[in-house]
């Protein structure tokens, strides 16, 4: 399995701790306290992408609060369904279900957003997830290396995934792009 990890020297810099692989089995990591945030640099179907340029998506915020089986009820209503592709809303109920079982949970937020929108945090969250579907990019503050704070970011479709020990560490920003909508979920 190819991973990429991210270990800053402490005496240069104050950074998240990251571990990320295009392979599922990244995500068996998440029991480990030492990481701030795991990466799924997932494959996904290269139609995807040509999906969401043919969507007009939503310019309002989907903004659900609940049980997972609340949100994937609301999920599943045609209102939701007609302002997103079908593959997004599938992948983000998979996701959320995902989220749980990890966080072992089933009371979370979800947001849907395409507005920029600086990252914060959702009260004691046991496990946050964000992925970007569309044109668009997900960063976060990857340190302070003499005065300078360089960002990372996400490609489109990762799935980034952040335990509640990481605290603040990570800091998770999205950019406004008409083209793309963004998944902050925060499983409490």
């Amino acid at each position: 399995m190819f991973v990429i990890e991210s270990w800053p020297d402490p005496l240069l810099a104050d950074a998240p701790r990251v571990r990320a692989s295009s392979r599922p089995e990244i995500l068996v990591d998440l029991a480990r306290t030492d990481l701030d945030m795991i990466v799924w640099t997932r494959k996904v179907p290269n139609d995807w992408q040509q999906r969401l340029q043919g969507h007009q998506l939503p310019a309002e915020d989907l903004f659900l609060d609940g049980t997972l089986n609340d949100i994937l009820s609301q999920l599943k209503g045609s209102a939701i369904r007609e302002r997103y592709p079908a593959f997004m809303i599938e992948d983000v109920e998979q996701t959320a279900a995902l989220a749980a079982a990890f966080a072992v949970s089933d009371r979370m937020v979800l947001r849907l957003t395409s507005e920029q929108q600086p990252e914060q945090p959702f009260g004691k969250a046991k496990l946050r997830a964000f992925c970007c579907y569309g044109s668009g990019q997900l960063h976060w503050k990857s340190g302070t290396f003499n005065g300078y704070d360089p960002t990372s970011s996400l490609s489109p479709f990762d799935l980034a995934f952040v335990p509640s020990w990481s605290g603040d560490r990570v800091r998770v920003s999205c950019e406004a792009s008409p083209q793309a909508v963004y998944l902050a979920l925060s499983v409490l």
